[in-house]
């Protein structure tokens, strides 16, 4: 039976991101859902037009991520080797005992080893950033969420492996295959909606933590913050958007990712299956107490109950992507072929409104298409 897809379901998902303006939660935000490579719904609304860009933040990672599929297909890179075997500047300090395999999982033991607008221009600089950094635990022992550093890895080992500049390599491989526009470039075709942040964290008196464990089923289920928002919004200037941050500045319209999704399903060769669903690190997260359920380029939705902790819908265990700060909701059912994306303006402080919001975006958008 084909799948096709639900209009009065549409009608549904359009109802809540429109309230969602009109209560000031986000003040400009997009949808897309694809279906056999092509978009089948969509919507722009608030102050953003069809051309507007959002920053994507982390949901990055896995479009360059996918970028290193082609060199463990051919054998160029290997998981079970070291990193400092092809970046040998990163092997100082005890990181010469970090594998590809963990530092695709989150297992490499430096989450906040810092990278600067001094260092992140050039290749020089990165390996010279690398060689200082250290551990802050032994690679392996644990799953700890990286926010930038581990992607400055894995683009120096992109330009290790290809001698091109990894922007390129990513466009080149990963988004211009779906007839997308590059996602990650010192400059994109269109207005980029400024960030913005909401709200406030409830605290931590009892009150608070018994609110945030009534919404997160459980106090240790609460995530801790592993960004703040101060470093977030920095990507409203326009320096940093053209610094290419391989771990979090990608720009993008939600039919962009939606598109270039729908590539990751369309690669049937044993390598892409596997980075769409074979979960290599089902450790535990320092930071929210759940299985990390993760592959060499992303997340995978699970079936031990947490999925919608990891932004994924309910029902849809195959679900596949990476979510981005604040709110944007990137993911593939590979039960159903669709894909979906969801972007939005604002960082909102308090984790129990932004989950319960992603929680009925995902149950809306999922129920969008069916057999």
């Amino acid at each position: 039976m084909p799948t096709t897809v639900d209009g009065d379901a549409v009608t549904q998902l359009d109802r809540f991101v429109q309230d969602e303006i009109d209560a000031d939660r986000s003040s400009a935000a997009q949808y897309a859902i694809a279906l056999d490579g092509e978009i089948v719904a969509s919507r722009t609304f608030g102050a953003a037009t069809d051309d507007h860009r959002f920053v994507i933040f982390s949901a990055t990672k896995t479009i360059v991520a996918m970028a290193l599929v082609a060199h463990l297909a051919d054998g160029s890179l290997e998981l079970t080797r070291r990193v400092a075997e092809y970046v040998p500047e990163f092997g100082t300090n005890g990181k010469d005992e970090v594998t590809v395999l963990q530092l695709l999982t989150m297992q490499g033991g430096f989450p906040q080893a810092p990278m600067g607008p001094r260092s992140w221009g050039t290749s020089a600089g990165r390996r010279a950033q690398f060689a200082e950094w250290t551990l802050d635990w032994q690679p392996g022992a644990h799953t700890e969420y990286h926010p930038i550093s581990a992607h400055w890895v894995i683009a120096e080992l992109i330009e290790a492996l290809t001698g091109r500049p990894f922007v390129e390599v990513v466009h080149e491989r990963v988004t211009a295959p779906a007839g997308v526009p590059a996602i990650l470039a010192p400059e994109v075709g269109g207005p980029v909606v400024p960030v913005r942040a909401r709200g406030a964290h409830p605290g931590d008196s009892p009150e608070a933590r018994a609110e945030l464990a009534a919404v997160f089923g459980r106090p240790d289920l609460v995530p801790a913050i592993s960004i703040g928002a101060e470093a977030l919004l920095s990507m409203n200037d326009p320096r940093a958007q053209a610094a290419c941050i391989p771990g979090g500045g990608g720009r993008a319209r939600a039919a962009d990712v939606a598109r270039t999704y729908q590539g990751f399903l369309a690669d049937t060769s044993p390598w892409g299956r596997d980075a769409i669903g074979t979960v290599r690190n089902g450790s535990r997260n320092i930071g929210d107490n759940t299985s990390a359920s993760r592959t060499v380029a992303g997340v995978v939705a699970g079936h031990d109950g947490y999925a919608d902790l990891r932004w994924f819908p309910a029902g849809a265990p195959r679900a596949f992507g990476h979510h981005g700060a604040g709110g944007q909701i990137c993911w593939l059912d590979p039960d159903s072929g669709m894909s979906f994306c969801f972007l939005h303006d604002t960082l909102e402080q308090h984790p129990g409104v932004e989950l319960t919001r992603i929680r009925r975006i995902n149950e809306l958008a999922h129920a969008c298409v069916h057999p």
